[in-house]
């Protein structure tokens, strides 16, 4: 199971976030290089098409940091970023709940094959995305994980 999997299903499982988080959680395969959208990701929108307060995944290129490295097992350890971004209609108040929650579930976590999941910042910025009519901030973790053959 990859990281990005699994710390999805590690969200997924958590019904205080998902109380929060009505709209659900999706991460990259499933909403593709657009994001979030009406047709591909209809349960993050009501009936009248406004989005709900949901969760995006994403991860980005892996970095070799060589913290831990063996040649002749090719195995090396690196980092992987992964963002969690956050959408919600009016204000940021349900974003806030949410960004709070999922810090509570992955910092300091070990999970997917990583050996340890901590919190490198959050990007809080009034940003408005105007496809979706949406307030967005995000996350950002730090994955250490290993690459081996």
């Amino acid at each position: 199971m990859s990281i990005l999997s699994s710390a999805k299903a590690l969200l997924e499982a958590d019904a205080t976030l998902l109380a929060a988080a009505t709209g659900g959680v999706f991460d990259y395969d499933e909403t593709g290089r657009m994001g979030i959208n009406r047709t591909a990701n209809a349960a993050a929108f009501d009936s009248a098409l406004v989005i709900k307060p949901c969760v995006l995944l994403k991860l980005r290129s892996s970095t070799p940091d060589y913290i831990l490295a063996d040649d002749s097992s090719q195995y090396v350890s690196l980092r992987e970023m992964l963002e969690v971004w956050f959408y919600q209609a009016n204000g940021f108040t349900t974003i806030e709940t949410m960004r709070n929650r999922v810090y509570v579930l992955l910092h300091t976590k070990h999970f997917g094959g990583a050996f340890q999941c901590l919190w490198a910042g959050d990007v809080r910025f009034p940003v408005r995305d105007t496809d979706l009519d949406s307030f967005v901030e995000r996350s950002d973790f730090t994955v250490r994980a290993k690459r081996s053959v």
